[in-house]
């Protein structure tokens, strides 16, 4: 069994700090390096902001590509894209690689939007713009709606699938059949093609040749000729290629973010905010994308290390902060593969990654008593860089998750895989704690709500240990109750209900063996002559009929923090069977794990009255 702390340091850090905290409405400081980039968070509509300017191309001119990626994703794709007819080739392109891609691979139903977008278009732009994209990506744009017939090596079919498109040069005919609008989050979109798409990629080909006819011809051949596969993996790569250039940290090298460290390790004032920066040219391309979501978090999010900025007043500092603050937000956006185009994800990533920091401000920003003091907080921020913060409350956070998984391999159930014995809601806390990025599970909140969230505070972290030390103590309780694992084999459990291995949970476990306890008590038989073993019909008639059980169901709730005592002999409301039961639950008690312990036992013994689910024999099968 693994070692279990009664009182692990984590959780007896937290609560008096985690009562205070900063005013959640503290300014945030623009940054004079970086005031024109974050400063860009979404307000209202920043379409209508940036073209009813008094000079929008200079206005555009100052955008990133994926800063105009947000605003046409903010409004009808088609209707602001006046504002990309505006955009340099270099920024109509890297709005491509944010808007054609779902992951690694193209997203037709995307290709949809571009093409019917470009279809009202002139020709004259057209044609600048498809020969400013990658030639493998023009070349999927049409590859992924059309079947190309070259007429001097085959005839066209005589009936077309979609619509038949010849060229003007008479050298090809298409079978235009539109884009798959078939999605993730859509998957019952209409998989063989839109209409208006087909219609809209007719007329920029039209466009196209009227532009370039060469060119045009040479997109053709090459769209017949090659294969899907390699055309893909030619233009991702030039893809990856621009995004790094942008900022876009390699995932393999950016996962060292997520390197844990020891805590104790950290110190507050461990640099000095004096001392020269590191180097940041301004052509370093992780100064020149700072992703737009990390803007609206920090203008949006209540959070200790961004309230702690809001206190710094030094423009050197506040750029050096920020300078680690987007190069760490853009290695955790490459270490967790989120697609840049997918904006959730990355809002999401992002919140949890100022989360992070927040519990590594909160641990350094303790006081001697283990309360929450601003101005050490503030001074954390400065001295400490801003990765090594995060990996600290990466560490915190990791403890837990550390905790479980050696539980979960090293308990004394361990051995049984198909059974993991944990009830709920522990289980679903417990399952959300073992994840690559542990989550929080909001069932541990006050009061407890579905879902869960990235872990925000120490109280989060001790919250989760002690859901940890119910389950320890649960299992720990069944060895004291005479519970093994040979017990709960198979071919032990052969003829048994629950036949699903999947509804049998410390809890059923217990109630069997109390019943088999109490029994034995009551036939005045020696506890220790009771073998764990499912109950019989007949048994369970006889505890039913033991004495009058207490009836009100009451289940008494009480935060974590707060251990419900278990009610003694003297109880007022405990009857004969629920003390006697309670006595035997005491001496399975493990040193160490009382309070955590005191939680299982008032959840076993209130479930013996109406007697909830137990290990029974099946009807006419004989017990071994």
């Amino acid at each position: 069994m693994p070692d279990l702390p009664s009182d692990p340091k984590i959780p007896s850090l937290i609560i008096k700090g985690s009562e205070r905290g900063f005013d959640a409405g503290s300014p945030v400081i623009t940054l004079s390096r970086y005031r024109a980039r974050l400063g860009r968070a979404p307000k209202g509509n920043r379409y209508e902001q940036v073209m009813g300017s008094e000079n929008p191309e200079q206005e555009i001119a100052a955008l990133s590509g994926e800063e105009i990626y947000g605003i046409l994703r903010e409004n009808e794709f088609r209707e602001a894209a006046e504002l990309l007819q505006c955009a340099s080739l270099e920024q109509v392109q890297s709005v491509a690689d944010f808007s054609l891609w779902s992951g690694d691979r193209p997203a037709p139903a995307r290709f949809a939007e571009w093409i019917e977008m470009m279809a009202e278009l002139p020709y004259e732009k057209v044609g600048a713009w498809l020969r400013g994209l990658d030639v493998e990506l023009v070349t999927l744009l049409i590859r992924k709606a059309a079947r190309i017939y070259d007429l001097s090596l085959e005839e066209a079919p005589e009936e077309s699938d979609g619509l038949f498109y010849p060229t003007p040069d008479r050298m090809f005919v298409l079978d235009i059949l539109g884009y798959s609008l078939a999605t993730p989050d859509d998957p019952d979109g209409d998989p063989h093609g839109s209409e208006n798409s087909a219609n809209a990629l007719i007329r920029v080909l039209d466009n196209l040749y009227r532009d370039d006819l060469n060119f045009a011809r040479r997109i053709l051949v090459g769209a017949k000729a090659e294969l899907d596969s390699e055309l893909e993996e030619t233009a991702y790569r030039w893809r990856q290629g621009r995004l790094a250039d942008q900022g876009f940290v390699d995932s393999v090298e950016a996962l060292e973010i997520y390197r844990e460290l020891d805590p104790a390790a950290v110190k507050v004032g461990e640099s000095d905010p004096d001392a020269p920066s590191r180097s940041q040219s301004e052509s370093d391309p992780v100064l020149l994308h700072a992703p737009t979501a990390l803007a609206t978090q920090m203008k949006e999010a209540s959070s200790r290390f961004v309230a702690a900025l809001g206190q710094i007043t030094k423009n050197s500092e506040v750029d050096e902060i920020h300078f680690g603050l987007v190069s760490l937000a853009n290695r955790v956006l490459s270490a967790d593969r989120i697609d840049p185009a997918d904006e959730r994800a990355g809002s999401v990533a992002l919140e949890r990654m100022l989360m992070t920091l927040d519990i590594a401000v909160e641990f350094l920003g303790r006081d001697s008593a283990g309360a929450l003091d601003d101005d050490r907080a503030v001074l954390a921020v400065r001295t400490v860089p801003v990765v090594r913060l995060f990996r600290l409350g990466v560490s915190l956070i990791g403890k837990v998750r550390r905790l479980a998984r050696t539980w979960q391999q090293k308990g004394p159930f361990a051995a049984l895989g198909d059974l993991d014995l944990i009830e709920e809601p522990d289980a679903t806390i417990f399952d959300g704690l073992l994840r690559v990025r542990p989550a929080y599970s909001r069932l541990l909140d006050n009061p407890a709500s579905a879902g869960d969230r990235s872990f925000s505070s120490l109280a989060d972290i001790a919250r989760a240990s002690a859901a940890i030390q119910r389950i320890a103590a649960a299992q720990a309780m069944l060895i004291g109750l005479g519970v093994r694992a040979e017990h709960l084999l198979p071919e032990a459990l052969n003829g048994s209900t629950p036949t699903e291995r999947v509804d049998i949970d410390a809890g059923v476990l217990a109630r069997t063996a109390l019943v088999l306890l109490l029994l034995a008590q009551d036939s005045g038989d020696k506890e220790s002559d009771s073998v764990f073993r499912p109950l019989t019909d007949e048994e369970v008639s006889r505890f039913q009929s033991l004495g009058a059980l207490r009836k009100d169901g009451a289940k008494r709730e009480a935060d974590d923090g707060a251990p419900i005592p278990i009610r003694g002999p003297a109880g007022a409301s405990a009857s004969d069977v629920e003390t006697r039961a309670l006595a035997i639950l005491r001496r399975a008690i493990p040193g160490g794990l009382n309070a955590a312990a005191e939680r299982v036992a008032e959840r076993w013994v209130t479930s013996l009255s109406p007697l909830e689910t137990t290990l029974r024999i099946e009807r006419n099968v004989h017990p071994r």
